[in-house]
C-alpha cells in the first residue's frame, strides 16, 4: 500500500474543492485535491453566478477568465415572480447574474490548479478516515491499488452523500424530499426572445435560459407531477408535456442524443457542525437545499473563500485561538439563512392548493408594488450582504466591520483598486491618507508575508469611507477592523 503526506486533504474535486485547495495553496500550506471520478461529468448541474462569487475571483485576478465566456443577465428572480429582480443598482463591478455552465467553471478551476501546481488526483476515492492528535488518516482507493493518505487536517466537499461527513460522525439535520421536478439541457427551435424566462402560473413555474448552441436549460416546477416520487429516469416526453401545460407551447422542444434530463428534489439539511476536530466540511456536504435561484454552488465557493485562510493559519502555526472554530460561526448562520430562503421560495411555487395559489398571487403584487422589497431580495441573492456580525477574534467596533470590502479605485498603489491588493490572500492594512498617519503597531508587517500594509488615497468621492483612515482587510475580503471609531487596531487577527 503506498503512502502519501500532505498538510490538507481536499475530498472532492469539484468546483468547492478546487476553490479550497487555490485558497490552501495560497495561504502557503501544501494540499492536494482527490477527486473519485475518472471524467467530468458531460453535463452541468449548476449555472448561475452571482456577483459576490465574481468578486471573490477578482480578488484572485482571474474573473476575467469567467466573464470571457459567460452570459451577463442584469437581473434575477424571487421564486419565479413575474416581478424580476434588477440587480443594476447594486454596488459592485459586476451588477448582474452570470450564466456559465458548471463544467466550463470546473475546466477554469482544474487549469487555475494546474497553474498553482496543486496536486488534482482523478479515479482517488475517500472510502473512509480516522482522526487523531497527529492529523488524519484517509483510506483511499487509486487506479493503482489502495493507498494511504495522511494529512494535518481533512476538509469534505464531497457533495451530499459525503464520506467524510459520515465519517467524522457529523449529523445532516433536516428534511427528506416530499416533492421533485425536472430539468433538461435541451435543442429549441422557437425559443423565446431573450437569455432568460420565468413563469409563475396556476399549474406550477417554469424557468427557461438560453445555454448556447441553441440548447436551453428548462426546469419546470409542474403541479400535475411533482409528488410522483418515483427515481426512474426522466423521459423527454415528460419534460415536453410539463412545458406545454405551463407554457402553452413546448417552444419548439427537439429529443436529439445529447440531451440532458435530470431530477431535482426539495431535501433541506444542513450538518449540525462544520468542524469536528480535525475535519471540515463545505459546500454540498455541509448543506443542501431545492436550487431556487441557483444559489448552491455560489454558497459552497464562499464557504471556501471563508475556510482557506483560517486553516492555513493553523496549519501554519499562527492562527489566534478560536479561528478556525469561527468558520463554523460564520458560516453556518449564512448556510441556515439560504435553505430558508429556498424553502421560502418552495412555498411559494410549489404549493397547489387554493392557499398556496393565493399567496402566491398576494406575495407577487407585493413584489410588484415595492421596489424596497424587490431591492432586498437583489441584495441578499447577489450575496454581497453577508455580513460576520463577530468578524472573528480580536473584531473591533469599526463602522464597516463584518461587511466585504468594496472594490474601490485608489491613487497612489500599483494594484489600482482594492481587490487588486488581495490577489496573493493576504491580510491588507490599508491606510487612506499619508504613510505617517498608519497605527502604530501596523507600521510594519509581521515579516513573515502575512500583512501587506499599503498607503494610497481613494481616487473618488465615497461619503461612507469620509470618516476612515485605516482599515484592516481579510484574506477573504470582508473587513476586520477599522480606524473610524476610534478603537485600537487588533494585533491578535495576526497571531
Amino acid at each position: 500500500m503506498s503512502a502519501y503526506d500532505c498538510d490538507v486533504a481536499v475530498v472532492g474535486g469539484g468546483p468547492v474543492g478546487m476553490w479550497l485547495g487555490a485558497e490552501l495553496h495560497r495561504g502557503g500550506v501544501r494540499p492536494v485535491v482527490l477527486e473519485r471520478r475518472a471524467v467530468r461529468a458531460p453535463h452541468s448541474k449548476a449555472m448561475t453566478i452571482y456577483p459576490r462569487t465574481i468578486e471573490q475571483f477578482a480578488m484572485r485576478g482571474i474573473a476575467d477568465r469567467w466573464l470571457a465566456e459567460g452570459t451577463p443577465v442584469p437581473s434575477s428572480h424571487f421564486a419565479l415572480l413575474k416581478s424580476r429582480l434588477d440587480f443594476s443598482f447594486l454596488d459592485t463591478r459586476y451588477p448582474y447574474t452570470l450564466f456559465l455552465p458548471q463544467r466550463r467553471t470546473e475546466e477554469l478551476l482544474e487549469e487555475h490548479l494546474a497553474e498553482l501546481g496543486v496536486p488534482y488526483l482523478r479515479e482517488h476515492a475517500v472510502t473512509g478516515l480516522r482522526q487523531d492528535e497527529a492529523g488524519v488518516h484517509l483510506d483511499v482507493t487509486t487506479p493503482a491499488g489502495p493507498a494511504a493518505f495522511h494529512a494535518a487536517y481533512a476538509v469534505g466537499c464531497d457533495g451530499a452523500g459525503s464520506v467524510v461527513r459520515v465519517a467524522a460522525g457529523i449529523g445532516f439535520e433536516g428534511t427528506p424530499d416530499t416533492w421533485r421536478t425536472i430539468l433538461g439541457d435541451v435543442e429549441l427551435t422557437d425559443p423565446p426572445p431573450g437569455p432568460a424566462l420565468t413563469l409563475n402560473e396556476p399549474g406550477g413555474s417554469l424557468y427557461l435560459v438560453a445555454i448556447g448552441g441553441g440548447r436551453h436549460r428548462v426546469a419546470t416546477i409542474d403541479h400535475a407531477t411533482m409528488f410522483d416520487l418515483a427515481d426512474g429516469p426522466v423521459t423527454f416526453g415528460e419534460l415536453r408535456a410539463s412545458t406545454l401545460r405551463l407554457a402553452g407551447t413546448d417552444f419548439g422542444m427537439r429529443e436529439t442524443p445529447d440531451a440532458w434530463l435530470s431530477r431535482v428534489g426539495n431535501a433541506a439539511r444542513q450538518a449540525a457542525r462544520y468542524r469536528a476536530g480535525r475535519v471540515l466540511l463545505a459546500g454540498d456536504a455541509a448543506h443542501v437545499h431545492f436550487p431556487a435561484g441557483g444559489q448552491g454552488l455560489n454558497l459552497g465557493i464562499q464557504d471556501a473563500t471563508n475556510l482557506g485562510w483560517k486553516l492555513a493559519a493553523e496549519v501554519g502555526g499562527w492562527a489566534p485561538p478560536g479561528l478556525l472554530d469561527s468558520y463554523h460561526g460564520e458560516r453556518y448562520p449564512v448556510g441556515l439563512d439560504v435553505i430558508d430562503d429556498s424553502l421560502a421560495q418552495c412555498g411559494l411555487i410549489a404549493n397547489p392548493s387554493r392557499e398556496g395559489v393565493a399567496l402566491r398571487e398576494r406575495f407577487g403584487a407585493l413584489l410588484a408594488g415595492h421596489a424596497s422589497l424587490r431591492r432586498e431580495l437583489a441584495v441578499r441573492l447577489s450575496g454581497l450582504g453577508v455580513r460576520y456580525p463577530s468578524a472573528g477574534p480580536g473584531a473591533g467596533g469599526g463602522p464597516a466591520v463584518g461587511w466585504r470590502m468594496p472594490d474601490l479605485d485608489l491613487r497612489g498603489t500599483p494594484a489600482a483598486t482594492t481587490f487588486g491588493l488581495l490577489h496573493a490572500a493576504r491580510f491588507v492594512l490599508l491606510n487612506l491618507g499619508p504613510a505617517e498617519a498608519a497605527p502604530p503597531s501596523f507600521a510594519e508587517g509581521p515579516g513573515d508575508g502575512r500583512l501587506d500594509v499599503v498607503t494610497a488615497e481613494l481616487a473618488a468621492d465615497h461619503p461612507a469611507w469620509a470618516g476612515v483612515r485605516s482599515v484592516l482587510i481579510r484574506p477573504d475580503g470582508h473587513i476586520g477592523w477599522t480606524s473610524g471609531a476610534g478603537n485600537p487596531p487588533p494585533a491578535r487577527w495576526l497571531g
